[in-house]
């Protein structure tokens, strides 16, 4: 690979990242479903929260559509080439359903973990094509939280850890924010720089 494709891919990766917004708008939504898991958790025992997980786990894409706007993340309107790779990662983490459901049936106290990991599986994709540190971090940093947790605090499976991984979403969602905030201010003074030498 030589240097002038690795600063060309760079740029384009920068560049989605910022039209995408960072994407914040989805980890958010990730965020809103594992608290209202946890909420569930308080109330229903493993063998109902899991299918429970499993059908609310559709909600989490409609609702980060809708966040799109407030966060201004319109990771929809964003187009790049490296966007078919997203697509391709999501559909790789929906290939999982079979073992979740094999899961639910033969231990339903083990979904908190295998939904934690498994919906954090795409996480270093999503952030390779955003060139993102933030998103490989939140993958490494999920999975070793939840499976801590889950072998740490038996009592806490389906609402400690659910808690755990809506607080890593947002801190993710913040990194990212972040890194988006520090790639405008590049792009800014690369823009300043470019003017001043025209001048």
């Amino acid at each position: 690979m030589t240097e002038d494709f690795k600063t060309q891919l760079k740029r384009v990766q920068q560049q989605y990242c910022l039209d995408a917004g960072g994407g914040v708008a989805l980890p958010v939504a990730g965020a809103v479903y594992w608290i209202v898991l946890a909420a569930l958790g308080t109330r229903m025992e493993a063998a109902d929260w899991a299918p429970m997980a499993a059908m609310l786990s559709g909600a989490i894409f409609p609702l980060g559509i809708l966040l799109q706007k407030p966060l201004g993340s319109p990771f929809m309107k964003s187009k790049s080439p490296l966007s078919g790779v997203t697509m391709l990662a999501i559909i790789a983490i929906n290939a999982l359903w079979p073992i979740h459901f094999l899961v639910f049936g033969a231990a339903p106290h083990a979904a908190p973990l295998t939904l934690a990991i498994g919906m954090t599986l795409h996480w270093p994709i999503i952030g390779w094509t955003y060139g993102s540190r933030v998103c490989q971090i939140h993958a490494a940093a999920r999975i070793l939280v939840v499976t801590a947790l889950w072998f740490a605090l038996p009592d806490g499976r389906l609402t400690v850890l659910p808690l755990a991984v809506a607080a890593l979403y947002l801190m993710a969602a913040a990194g990212m924010r972040w890194e988006v905030v520090r790639l405008r201010r590049r792009s800014a003074q690369g823009l300043a720089g470019l003017s001043g030498q025209a001048a």
